[in-house]
């Protein structure tokens, strides 16, 4: 039996591998890799609006939200409309390079076990969280009516009518806990910082590399937060105490300490658009096994 199973292994470890140099070549492609770039900006855009917005809220004491007040507030503005919509096609290019991750790994490991699907699994589930904003963001754009409700929310509620559905959620909270932690320590040893061409000015790289450092680690604060609202309602069979990041920002809102938090996290997140944005000038794209987040 091991024979067979070393031949398969061998067989499909051929194909991610010709997968991978194909993948190499489309990364290559000129408007391919500028399309990339524009969605690590798009991406980075989000972030620090973000970030802006829930300073500007807890400045003046309104209601802090995540992503999506923040698409709504940018509909409302002068040219909202084309603002959406050119934040909804840069995100895309975003969604291609976790698509590309997910299927081709370019520069990953070529073996197939536990930890490289894992790894692969989030790159898709990166994608389609991003797919999900610029879809939002889309729909915004065109006028076209959307509902908000927090997906956390409903799934928790449609998973409690399952004998199950308890342990599921608590699974899913203590992932996404476990992908907080990972990027704190990504960012404490640096393995989740870009590579940058050598154009990058050397002093300016220690700095950009300090602010992603903290830009990550507060994006690693607001999972394990999310993941642990995950965990205290599959605890108490609650699904209001589900949410994302726009249900965090509101329980942190409603206390003092709460509000140090929120306020450390939104600055983070303008660290990381800082972060971001240089990324997408200077970032050097794998021809080598990745470090890249």
């Amino acid at each position: 039996m091991r024979r067979p199973k070393r031949l398969i292994r061998h067989y499909l470890q051929q194909v991610m591998g010709a997968a991978r140099r194909r993948a190499y070549g489309l990364i290559k492609i000129p408007q391919v890799q500028q399309f990339i770039r524009v969605g690590h900006a798009a991406k980075g855009l989000l972030y620090g609006l973000i970030g802006l917005f829930a300073i500007h809220d807890l400045r003046y004491g309104q209601k802090v939200s995540g992503s999506e007040g923040v698409l709504v507030t940018l509909g409302r503005q002068p040219l909202g409309s084309v603002i959406l919509g050119l934040l909804a096609l840069g995100l895309l290019g975003y969604v291609l390079w976790r698509l590309i991750q997910a299927l081709f790994d370019p520069g990953g490991s070529e073996d197939l076990g536990i930890r490289q699907v894992i790894q692969r699994c989030g790159y898709g589930a990166s994608g389609l969280a991003y797919f999900g904003i610029a879809r939002t963001a889309g729909n915004l754009a065109l006028g076209l009516v959307f509902d908000f409700d927090d997906t956390f929310e409903d799934v928790a509620s449609v998973l409690f009518e399952r004998i199950i559905g308890p342990w599921v959620l608590f699974a899913v909270g203590c992932c996404i806990i476990g992908v907080g932690m990972t990027y704190i320590y990504g960012a404490f040893t640096g393995s989740y910082i870009s590579q940058f061409r050598a154009e990058l000015d050397s002093s300016v790289k220690r700095w950009v590399v300090w602010i992603g450092k903290l830009g990550i680690t507060a994006r690693g604060v607001s999972f394990v937060l999310v993941g642990s609202y995950l965990v205290k309602a599959a605890y108490f069979l609650d699904s209001d105490s589900a949410g994302g990041l726009s249900y965090v920002f509101d329980q942190l809102d409603d206390d003092y300490w709460g509000k140090i938090w929120l306020g450390a996290i939104a600055f983070g997140f303008i660290a990381y658009a800082v972060y971001m944005v240089v990324a997408a000038l200077y970032r050097k794209f794998p021809t080598s096994p990745l470090r890249v987040i």
